[in-house]
């Protein structure tokens, strides 16, 4: 139980301090009342006009003050409304965590669903054909980046062959399941092409260690079937650094989402920080930076909490701090 409570006040911390940094941030832009002021159709000569916007939107006082409404607008839910179309943020934001979220978890479940079992193939023939050339690949998808593979991929899939729409239109998934995995499939690729590459590579690396392991030898002795071996002994010990990589990545798959949201016009979070800062949406891209966050140390909270599922010794370590 201390445990969960040391882990709970350091969430609470980093929350505190990526909000507080980019409230810094968006505070020392130059010129940044008159960019909201501008954002807001306020005259430069309406003066009284100018002066209840800075007064209602606290720009002229002190960076720690308009943090502290910041936080005081958040907990009581007030969290305003977009300058350009006059929408809830709060609803802006849920529309747009709905599709962030559903492109990273398909992302990371088709990375992971990618990269394991050539991860058990190359290992189980290391140093062999499939093993060198799944190893040359892995090269060659980690080299791609994201800004890259967007284009390529409408550019083939889109353009030239047609198979898969260019830019979604958000298909339930309930009402069309064929157009909805069409429709994701492309800005999904994306995502989870370099991921898998990485995945693929470091738990090839950590099986290939735990293969030459005296259990292994011992469960072989012992006459043990090799897909028996593989996936019941050798697999769960070596997913430690496939599991700490797969939580590290939700924040790349955060910044990819930028990228890729923009591309096929998915309007989720990421593109929603992108028309923030162009559009000095100064607060929504607060609770969008935010909610992003929140989302990374949650699932690295739950990727500690599976360390101990995955290990014993984990979890005797913890019941004696």
């Amino acid at each position: 139980m201390r445990y969960f409570g040391q882990k709970l006040v350091q969430l609470i911390i980093v929350l505190f301090a990526v909000t507080f940094l980019v409230s810094l941030a968006l505070g020392a832009l130059p010129n940044g009342k008159e960019r909201i002021l501008a954002a807001k159709s306020v005259s430069s000569i309406d003066l009284e006009a100018r002066d209840k916007v800075l007064n209602d939107l606290h720009l002229n006082d002190s960076a720690i003050k308009q943090y502290g409404f910041f936080i005081r607008d958040l907990v009581t839910g007030d969290w305003g409304t977009t300058f350009g179309g006059n929408q809830s943020i709060r609803t802006s934001i849920w529309d747009g965590l709905q599709i962030s979220l559903r492109i990273m978890i398909y992302a990371q479940i088709l990375a992971l669903l990618i990269a394991v079992p050539l991860a058990i193939a190359s290992a189980y023939r290391s140093g062999g054909m499939f093993d060198r050339a799944s190893t040359t690949s892995s090269f060659a998808a980690i080299s791609m980046p994201t800004f890259i593979l967007a284009p390529l991929f409408i550019l083939l899939f889109s353009v030239r062959w047609q198979i898969f729409p260019s830019r979604a239109t958000n298909v339930s998934i309930f009402d069309d399941p064929w157009g909805h995995a069409k429709e994701y499939f492309l800005p999904t690729m994306v995502l989870a092409l370099g991921l898998a590459a990485v995945y693929m590579r470091l738990l090839r690396s950590d099986l290939i260690a735990t293969l030459q392991s005296d259990f292994i030898t011992t469960a072989r002795a012992k006459g043990l079937s090799t897909l028996r071996i593989l996936l019941g002994h050798a697999l769960r010990p070596s997913l430690f650094t496939l599991l700490t990589a797969a939580a590290l990545n939700v924040g790349t798959l955060a910044g990819g989402a930028v990228i890729v949201e923009t591309a096929f016009g998915l309007n989720g979070l990421g593109s929603k920080t992108v028309i923030g800062l162009f559009g000095n949406e100064f607060r929504l891209v607060q609770i969008t930076v935010l909610v992003l966050a929140l989302i990374v140390v949650i699932i690295n909270f739950i990727v500690d909490i599976a360390y101990g599922w995955l290990d014993p010794r984990v979890r005797a370590a913890r019941s004696l701090s």
